[in-house]
């Protein structure tokens, strides 16, 4: 197995999947490739060529390219035009997009169902796109999108296609009374928040930042000034989605707590 991507050092995928393995005493090989945007398909194509190769997580930039490549894609990747995980088939190979089963994996695991829920998604990108199928398999009451590019939102909207699913404008979220709120913006890695409406905070919503970082991100901080109480960033997400990776390749399910406190652990030593 392999994770690919650009860049790759950093990528904490490797770490995990041995540790998944670790729990059933499995012994896997897991490496990063940096992939090359001129030739991925062909890096793609040459990994899988050796027969033991069962399976590859894809990260940014070549989700798209890689859920085209599949044979067969899920609903999911079909929804999002975006996988992060390649299957071996018996004949051929499927695409699946697991971050957003990791997402509301770790919601849960942090007492947050959006179950009869008013959410307020804010992103309409890759990762939200990513998301939302999961998203609307948690049954929540409502997801109103709101994004910097309203374009950009009423297209999530189009892919979602359900009648739970609307867009909104920044200025408009301070009308709403909102349950759950998640930032799938990239805006926290630059320590800056979404141009919204403190009104979004009245009700004191159950808060999930995609990002995660050594300690709160800013955007986490900012709720918690507000009073929101129940706030979680994406470390677990980050996990949650391996883990789901690891279950499509092996059908077993590891345990995320061990790994997700090793790796909370090195965050705060970096």
């Amino acid at each position: 197995m392999a994770v690919f991507g650009s860049p790759i050092a950093h990528s904490k995928s490797p770490d995990i999947h041995q540790m998944f393995a670790d729990q059933f005493n499995m012994t896997i090989s897991y490496a990063r490739i940096l992939g090359k945007p001129s030739t991925f398909i062909e890096q793609l194509s040459a990994f899988f060529d050796d027969p033991d190769a069962i399976g590859a997580n894809i990260t940014m930039p070549f989700k798209e390219d890689a859920a085209n490549w599949a044979t067969e894609r899920s609903t999911g990747v079909a929804q999002a035009n975006a996988a992060n995980t390649i299957i071996r088939q018996a004949q051929g190979f499927r695409a699946e997009t697991t971050d957003g089963r990791g997402l509301v994996s770790d919601l849960l695991r942090n007492d947050i169902s959006l179950q009869g829920k008013q959410v307020l998604l804010i992103g309409a990108g890759g990762a939200a796109r990513g998301a939302i199928e999961a998203l609307l398999a948690a049954k929540p009451a409502h997801i109103y999108i709101t994004n910097r590019s309203e374009v950009n939102a009423k297209r999530l909207v189009s892919i979602a296609d359900d009648n739970r699913v609307s867009a909104v404008s920044g200025n408009d979220c301070e009308q709403l009374s909102i349950d759950v709120i998640i930032n799938a913006t990239s805006l926290s890695l630059s320590d800056k928040v979404p141009a919204i409406s403190d009104a979004i905070f009245n009700n004191k919503p159950a808060v999930y930042d995609m990002v995660y970082r050594n300690t709160d991100t800013c955007f986490i901080k900012k709720a918690k000034s507000f009073g929101c109480t129940k706030v979680s960033d994406g470390l677990g997400m980050l996990v949650g989605q391996a883990a789901e990776s690891f279950y499509l390749w092996f059908g077993m399910r590891p345990d995320v707590e061990p790994v997700l406190q090793y790796l909370r652990q090195q965050l705060v030593n970096a």
